[in-house]
């Protein structure tokens, strides 16, 4: 992965890596946007910029949860700070309005890209822009409802990373071994066409190396030549440049190094012996006393020995070691592993710490490919790497025919929100079978995106529906109003539906956050369920409010549910609350095609839309909204 030498702060990395920041947006109005109107508008937002007026500045923007991006964004244009949040910024900023593309994308909504320019004496001008949509939400008065920022702050990032280098000498950012591992690198430019990284064990340093084009893998792809070496220090080849991919110095096993061609694995010791021929599928290294992993080719199972000598063929199965795999039954942060022997990138922009991370945790959609940590070598900011990365086991749960096993994962990411990103990943181990199913679960359903739910309502549970589909129930953040606008549904579990797909779980599409009303018809069970609401919140949504913990489904949000099914499908609610509490689901964000798109109406009438199972609901909460009436109306007359 690419990073610079500064550090991103944390909400607004979000913007540079999704790319889209998006804003609580205002409903639909009456009131026709005008340019010249937008025009004054972006007029007054650059100068409260040029006066450094950040209260003035989150007066333009439509937020109600006031997100901690929306302020560090803010801060950044006002010239608070720099993007690292420590200091003034680096160099001069200036949008340019007068040259500003607007465009009407409908009656009440335009969208505005502004040029930037970036200026500072050591390097040469650099220009950018940032792209706001404006809805005009009464006469004259105009806010904010979405940013994109990701060209503005890639761009932001790298032009201060420009300066920061311009006016800092090498021996103040790196260490004396990685400056000597740069020149040994040129000279070995005669036998390579590349040194891509190097790593240093026990003073001394190793280099990865390649003949031919290269393309280095990232945390998502294998696109990536077959022609990888590695030196050791003397400099000598100890593997053969022809490998797509070489690992970490004592990544999985201590004096060996993981190799990857095609779809197969190997082993290569520190000497240049080839321990395990890359013949194999996967390699799991696990905890017993005479062997050291579990080889697999295709169905056929192996050990490798505590003396490295490869068994003949044994009758095993997944499920009969999947307990034994080494990090899967305990908290684990792979940086330990990963600053043991540091291998770094033979380059001056990209500073992290590279681990390649072991093949069977990628094979288990434990850990990205490649993961870049904070250098110690290195004497910078970081951007776009990990101080941490640690997963640690939730549930387990045992059926028949599978086990599953719940794992929590959290990115300590340098610039991340927060400064860490949280999921959840579910791996089933199909008995029947002998395969793995991993799904990612998502943990955060919140527009301002900051973590994972914590405390009681964080459970996890997995049920078989039928043959090819499983109901997985995780612990999340949501963010649902109420039809009380003092209220927010901000936590609880959250139904995910995964479809056996060949070899693979698909999770199915789901806008609803009562997701269970799609897919399976409703009993009792479905009324059981800890919740986290907060009540007494301001108008719009201002504040959080005070929280409560709750352990059964409330009448209130029996109605939520019930009418939840109608917005599904952009059901026009005749009472305008109801159309505000849902006015922001996914499923109302719907566009014409062509150039200038306008979003769909909502449909009068959804009757012909919703499905079997939708209508046994609807009929099924109904009842159970009724019976809880009459059982009020009871005691009311007592």
């Amino acid at each position: 992965m690419k990073t610079k030498t500064i550090l991103v702060i944390s909400a607004v990395a979000v913007v540079l890596i999704a790319g889209i920041f998006f804003l609580v947006g205002s409903k639909k109005t009456r009131y026709k946007a005008e340019k010249s109107e937008i025009t004054a508008f972006l007029n007054g937002f650059n100068n409260r910029i040029q006066e450094g007026n950040t209260d003035s500045l989150l007066t333009y923007f439509d937020s109600r949860n006031k997100l901690k991006a929306l302020k560090k964004l803010v801060n950044l244009l006002a010239g608070k700070n720099s993007l690292d949040g420590k200091g003034k910024p680096v160099f001069d900023f200036s949008l340019d309005v007068d040259n500003s593309d607007v465009k009407i994308i409908d009656a009440d909504l335009a969208q505005a890209t502004l040029p930037a320019n970036f200026k500072h004496d050591s390097v040469n001008n650099l220009k950018s822009w940032l792209t706001l949509k404006i809805r005009k939400v009464s006469t004259n008065r105009y806010k904010i409802v979405q940013v994109d920022a990701k060209r503005f702050l890639a761009d932001f990032a790298s032009y201060e990373n420009l300066v920061r280098t311009k006016t800092t000498s090498n021996k103040d950012i790196y260490s004396a071994i990685t400056l000597k591992s740069f020149k040994t690198a040129q000279e070995l430019k005669t036998r390579y066409d590349t040194v891509v990284w190097f790593a240093h064990l026990d003073n001394k340093t190793w280099f990865y190396v390649a003949k031919g084009s290269w393309v280095s893998p990232s945390r998502d792809t294998d696109d990536h030549a077959n022609n990888m070496g590695l030196l050791n220090p003397d400099l000598k080849e100890v593997i053969p440049p022809k490998y797509d991919v070489i690992h970490n110095i004592n990544g999985i096993f201590e004096g060996m190094v993981e190799v990857e061609k095609g779809a197969k694995r190997g082993l290569y010791n520190l000497s240049g012996k080839l321990v395990v021929p890359v013949d194999y599928d996967q390699i799991f290294p696990i905890d017993e006393q005479s062997n050291l992993a579990v080889l697999r080719n295709g169905s056929d199972y192996f050990y490798l020995k505590k003396d490295t000598t490869i068994s003949a063929k044994v009758d095993l199965k997944i499920s009969d070691f999947f307990s034994k795999i080494r990090g899967l039954n305990g908290p684990a942060d792979f940086r330990k592993n990963a600053l043991a022997v540091v291998t770094e990138y033979n380059s001056k922009e990209d500073d992290g710490a590279v681990f390649v991370t072991p093949s069977y945790l990628v094979d288990l959609n434990l850990a990205p490919k490649i993961e870049d940590f904070d250098n110690p070598l290195r004497h910078v900011d970081f951007e776009e790497v990990s101080k941490g990365y640690e997963v640690a086991t939730d549930e387990k749960v045992s059926e028949n025919w599978f086990q599953a096993t719940f794992y929590s994962i959290r990115d300590y990411f340098l610039g991340g929100r927060s400064e860490f990103y949280d999921k959840r990943n579910l791996i089933i181990v199909d008995k029947r079978n002998d395969r793995v199913l991993t799904s990612d679960i998502g943990v955060d359903y919140e527009p301002d995106g900051s973590e994972a739910l914590g405390g009681a309502c964080d459970v996890n549970s997995i049920r078989q529906i039928n043959d090819t589909l499983f109901e997985v129930k995780s612990g999340a953040k949501i963010y649902l109003p109420f039809y009380d606008s003092t209220k927010v549904l901000r936590g609880g579990p959250y139904y995910h539906y995964l479809a056996l797909r060949g070899n693979k779980l698909v999770e199915l599409k789901n806008n609803r956050t009562f997701g269970f009303t799609k897919y399976v018809k409703m009993d009792d069970s479905y009324l059981e369920g800890c919740y986290t609401i907060s009540e007494g919140i301001g108008a719009g949504g201002d504040n959080n409010g005070v929280e409560k913990t709750i352990d059964r489904i409330t009448p209130e949000m029996l109605r939520l549910m019930k009418n939840e099914i109608f917005a599904d499908y952009r059901y026009k609610f005749k009472d305008k609350r109801w159309q505000d509490v849902f006015e922001m689901m996914d499923s109302y964000d719907v566009y014409t095609k062509g150039d200038s798109p306008d979003r769909l109406p909502p449909n009068l009438n959804v009757n012909d839309s919703l499905t079997v199972i939708d209508k046994y609901n609807i009929n099924w909460i109904t009842e159970k909204i009724n019976a809880k009436k009459e059982k009020a109306n009871s005691l009311a007359s007592r």
